[in-house]
Parts: structure tokens; sequence; C-alpha cells
């Protein structure tokens, strides 16, 4: 079988979880990283691909795919050998649409709205209101987990999409455990069971952290210097 191609970021949230996904169905990757600083997503053969110019994009069999939710389904939907990952019981399969939902809506989206603005902006604060926001969001994932993962007693979907999201939000803003023991305790297990995660997750959310610092100073020392 070809390798899919991957065009994606290393420290991509939404990479990282199709990259998982891959890996546990045994699936190679041909991954093309985007700069997306250089707008390499806006260009016109990429645009062709997705023209919501976002990554991740996959091609499999001469057919681009968007959106890391849509890749992963259609990824366990195609080439999974058992439905653990998106059983085909339809109530399931709703939980765990909630749940990817709740990555895209908001644990990717208050990653993105608290530092898209220092990447790429040139902002050299961090607004109270969207640090509030990361930690509401852990709320939301601590009442959400009724059981050792988010959608029942095995991983899901629902899993490998919001833990690539919430290592990264909890490498830049640390869980506190006495608020969230639950999440705690769940993001250890997922250490135990997703594969090769201090290698997708664990490193790379580093390297985007390490990144964001280095910006966020950078910026700081620009704006004092117009002071």
């Amino acid at each position: 079988m070809a390798p899919k191609v991957l065009y994606t970021t290393r420290i991509s949230p939404a990479g990282r979880a199709v990259e998982i996904t891959a890996k546990i169905l045994g699936l190679e990757l041909d991954i093309k990283f985007v700069d997306l600083a250089k707008r390499e997503h806006l260009t016109e053969e990429f645009l062709k691909m997705n023209p919501l110019h976002t990554i991740p994009v996959i091609i499999d069999e001469d057919v681009p795919l968007y959106d890391s939710h849509a890749i992963i389904i259609y990824l366990v939907s195609k080439y999974a050998k058992d439905d653990k990952l998106y059983p085909k019981d339809l109530v399931t399969q709703a939980r765990i649409n909630a749940m990817l939902h709740l990555e895209s809506g908001v644990l990717f989206s208050r990653i993105r709205g608290l530092l898209s603005p220092v990447v790429y902006l040139g902002c050299a604060e961090l607004p109270q209101d969207k640090v509030d926001g990361i930690y509401d969001a852990y709320n939301l994932v601590e009442g959400s987990l009724q059981s050792d993962f988010l959608v029942g007693n095995t991983l899901t979907l629902a899993d490998i999409s919001c833990c690539t999201s919430l290592c990264l939000l909890n490498t830049v803003f640390p869980v506190d455990a006495g608020k969230c023991p639950k999440l705690i305790a769940y993001l250890k297990r997922l250490e135990q069971v997703v594969p090769d995660y201090h290698e997708f997750n664990t490193v790379r959310a580093e390297e985007a952290y390490t990144f964001f610092k280095l910006k966020l100073e950078e910026n700081k020392k620009k704006s004092a210097a117009l002071q």
C-alpha cells in the first residue's frame, strides 16, 4: 500500500492527531511539513487541495481530505480492522463526535485565540480573559470524564483528538491537580496507551512552547523599544 501524503506541521495538534491515528492503524505516511510563516498554505497548489487553507491535509489515492476530525474518522472507517476507535453504535459515535467538537470548538480554539496574536500579530501580553478561558476548558473536560476515557473505558478517536490539544495546553498552562484531579489522572493514562505519546505529544508540545516563549519575549522587547 502506497503511503498517504500528509501536509502538516510538527507542532500542530490537529496534524499530530492524524499521525497518532495512522500509527495505531499501521498506515505509512509521507509527511510534508508546511511553513505557515512563509504562507505556503495560501499557495495555489495548496488551495486546490484545501480551499479552507488549513492543516492537516491528507492525500489518499489521489483524493485530498482536510480537517483532522474528518480525516481520522475516514482513516478508521476505511482501514481499521475493528471499530474500537470509532464504534458503529450510533449513540457512541454521537458521544465521540461531541468530544471532537469540544476539541475544535473549545480546546484548539482557545489555544489559537491565545497563541496566534503572539505568533502572528506581535502581541506582547496575554489577555487575562484568554488565560481564564484555558482553565475554564479544563473544567469542561474534568466534568466530561465520567469513565477512564472521554467516551467509555477504552481509547477512541475522542481521546486521540483531544489529547494533542490538551498536552499543549497543559505544557503552557499546567492543570491544577487540586481542581481537576480526573483530568490529571486521564493525562497520565493517555501516556500509557497512546503509541509514541512522548514523541507525538510531550516533545512537540515542548517545541511549540519554546517557540511561543521566544516570540513573546521578542514581542515584549520590541514593545519596550517603542515606548
